[in-house]
């Protein structure tokens, strides 16, 4: 598990969202999650997927790129 003070680690104000996003991964390249506005982004291969009501939806057809980002 990550420390907070390590540059990978996300920074959440929410301990508990920060660890799960430790847990999570992107379905599609498997790299690390990040929150993003409404959404959770990819920092491997910038998808971006969106959160509806509080969860994230990580389905890769339901996923976009992030603008000025791609694989």
């Amino acid at each position: 598990m990550q420390k907070p003070e390590d540059p990978g680690c996300p920074q959440s104000p929410d301990p508990v969202l920060g660890l799960v996003l430790e847990m999570l991964a992107c379905p599609a390249c498997y790299g690390g999650l990040q929150p993003a506005l409404d959404a959770l982004a990819c920092r491997g291969c910038h998808r971006v997927y969106p959160i509806m009501d509080g969860i994230p939806i990580l389905l890769i057809d339901r996923a976009r790129m992030r603008e000025g980002g791609g694989p």
